[in-house]
């Protein structure tokens, strides 16, 4: 509901209007009242002004029972609710009205403001909704307007299928094999399709063109023959011609569920749409080139979204969405979860040394390692922020993460860059945190986070070149 109300009140007895005045003026809705005496002053005022409604009474000076309502009607191109009211109403004058398209009938006596308001908010609603209504049968007759017009005007064949390969539906286009749409509706798609020696047509079919327990893009670019109608003057130079075709299965279920095998869904039938390709292959093949050079776009896309650009590990981005990911997995599975928390010792001594050149590429040699010795598929390493790294180990035990851990330390340790500013050694060397918890659906992965952030501090405050487990005992 808006919320102010313009409603016009055409009432000739003054007493009524007040009364109506103040019913209106206690209700919760708000109204903006104008007030005519006569039809001819409420038509007027009609004429000029937009209203959510109007207020009528029964017997005006100028006007009688459902006339008022025939002459502003007349001229209310948006049919905005009228609402009669009457003193000495009875059930015969309701109908009179309501049949002329009143939107309810209110007597005055013992009209207080719930009824009132009551009237007009169920009329304004009722109105409303009709509207919003016409609205949405307009966009949507639109739409069909344009995708039919679509579907008979392009030189694509369109195939729908029915659950046995039966076509219950083919486009104008198939007039150019020589057929009219309305012969072969009824008849099983194998009748129009070239057969080839050697190859069992019938399970071919099944798995390729009518989809059937397959997802809902099952056939793409499956070079097949149509025949041509024998009558038809195409008939002389080519009895089939070649088309790609596509295959979409139809599923009562969105695309993403038919691919779950726990998942009711109820297969409807197939779409298929064939592209004569002795005409149209050059430019196909143009398409689907730029096709690949926009996915391959796409592809470099996501890679640098998700990449960090110095080390080409992954950046801290992609590190929250996996950690968010993996850990919604975990607690469904409920399984322990690890987390490495990673930092090159005292390495703002080490720019501070050899400049930030030489500390990018400190910086690319320590990520090489850190992701080479990542062997699971789920496990990932992360550039976390400046010349810190993450490693996260889904369906890891804290054994099995400090053991990865310490494998790492020794394998930076054994890169053996230079590190003359270390205060632990003249090479680069790593502190690491490790965190484990066993994941319940109540757990938290941030706790996991500063469990990890707590352990770093600790192989930090114990002399770096380490890795620490945390425990309870940590709390600083």
């Amino acid at each position: 509901m808006k919320e102010f109300l313009k409603i016009l009140l055409i009432e000739d007895d003054q007493v009524d209007r007040l009364n109506i005045q103040r019913l209106f003026d206690k209700s919760k809705q708000k109204v903006l009242l104008e007030l005519a005496a006569t039809l001819k002053d409420g038509i007027d005022k009609f004429k000029t002004q937009d209203f959510d409604c109007v207020l009528i009474d029964y017997h005006l000076p100028d006007s009688e029972g459902s006339e008022a309502i025939d002459e502003l009607r007349k001229l209310d191109e948006n049919e905005i609710p009228f609402i009669v009211l009457s003193g000495m109403g009875n059930e015969s004058m309701a109908a009179e009205v309501m049949k002329k398209g009143a939107a309810d009938y209110v007597s005055k006596n013992g009209l207080n403001e719930d009824v009132l308001e009551r009237s007009v908010r169920n009329a304004v609603q009722i109105y409303q909704f009709r509207e919003k209504a016409k609205l949405a049968e307009r966009a949507l007759l639109e739409r069909e307007k344009q995708y039919r017009t679509i579907i008979e005007t392009v030189s694509d064949i369109i195939f729908r299928l029915d659950v046995d390969g039966k076509i219950e539906f083919v486009n104008p286009a198939i007039r150019f094999l020589g057929y009219e749409p309305s012969e072969i509706v009824g008849q099983p798609i194998d009748n129009f399709v070239e057969k080839v020696d050697g190859v069992d047509y019938e399970e071919d079919m099944n798995s390729q063109i009518k989809t059937q327990g397959v997802g809902p893009l099952a056939t793409n670019n499956l070079e097949v023959s149509l025949l041509v109608e024998k009558d038809s003057t195409l008939w002389e130079q080519n009895r089939a011609i070649p088309v790609l075709m596509d295959a979409f299965g139809l599923w009562d279920v969105p695309d993403e569920v038919v691919f779950k095998r726990d998942s009711k869904k109820t297969f409807l039938g197939t779409l298929c749409i064939a592209r004569n390709i002795t005409e149209v292959k050059a430019i196909e093949e143009e398409l689907l080139s730029t096709q690949a050079r926009l996915i391959g776009a796409v592809e470099e896309l996501k890679e640098l979204a998700t990449r960090d650009a110095l080390t080409g590990i992954a950046n801290r981005r992609f590190f929250d969405e996996y950690l968010e990911k993996e850990w919604k997995r975990a607690q469904r599975d409920q399984y322990p979860f690890s987390l490495v928390m990673i930092d090159l010792d005292f390495f703002k001594a080490f720019n501070d040394s050899y400049g930030h050149q030489k500390g990018d590429v400190c910086l690319k040699e320590v990520a090489t390692v850190i992701d080479e010795t990542m062997k699971r598929p789920a496990d990932m390493a992360a550039r976390y922020g400046g010349e810190e790294f993450a490693l996260i180990l889904p369906e890891t035990n804290s054994e099995g993460a400090m053991g990865l851990a310490e494998k790492l330390r020794k394998a930076i340790f054994d890169l053996n860059l230079e590190h003359k500013s270390s205060s632990v050694g003249d090479r680069v060397t790593v502190s690491m945190g490790v965190a484990t918890l066993k994941v319940t659906t109540e757990s938290n992965y941030c706790d996991l986070i500063t469990r990890a952030d707590k352990a770093l501090y600790a192989a930090k405050n114990d002399g770096r070149n380490r890795v620490a487990l945390f425990n309870d005992q940590m709390n600083f």
